[in-house]
């Protein structure tokens, strides 16, 4: 019986498909855009935050202005006739969502050393104080706010 040779070469990446990884920095670069447009920042100035901003965060994650252009490029083309978008929001968590996190997490060594599993441990007095949660929406309009008043 004769084995199929593996093809030579890099391995063609499935189509359609991104590392979760790469979604993450999606989510944070389109997180760091409208707030900065929030704040009534432009265009440009409002890429440069987003990437100012990954940055400091997570300094080992490569990220460029170019990079920024790009992901909006395929997650929010103007070309697209869709007023519907992916779009990342964040949120703060509420006192009775924290505290029922804070119960679990309390719970959590004692199941595990149980069954006999060895889980990190987290400390309860540094958990988040909101997430970031995605959804489809309608796409956002930032209105031109140097734009001149025309003469009726």
């Amino acid at each position: 019986m004769k084995m199929k040779k593996r093809p030579r070469g890099r391995p063609k990446k499935e189509e359609d498909r991104i590392e979760f990884w790469r979604f993450a920095r999606v989510g944070m670069v389109m997180l760091a855009y409208d707030e900065a447009r929030k704040r009534s920042e432009k265009h440009s100035a409002a890429i440069t935050q987003a990437v100012d901003s990954i940055r400091r965060r997570y300094p080992k994650m490569p990220i460029s202005e170019t990079t920024v252009r790009r992901i909006f490029a395929t997650f929010r083309s103007r070309n697209d006739q869709t007023e519907i978008i992916l779009r990342f929001k964040r949120s703060a968590l509420g006192k009775k969502k924290l505290a029922r996190l804070r119960l679990m997490l309390k719970q959590v060594p004692g199941v595990h050393d149980e069954n006999g599993l060895s889980v990190p441990s987290t400390s309860v007095q540094n958990l988040p104080k909101s997430r970031t949660a995605f959804g489809y929406a309608k796409r956002p309009h930032y209105p031109r706010h140097n734009r001149k008043n025309r003469k009726k």
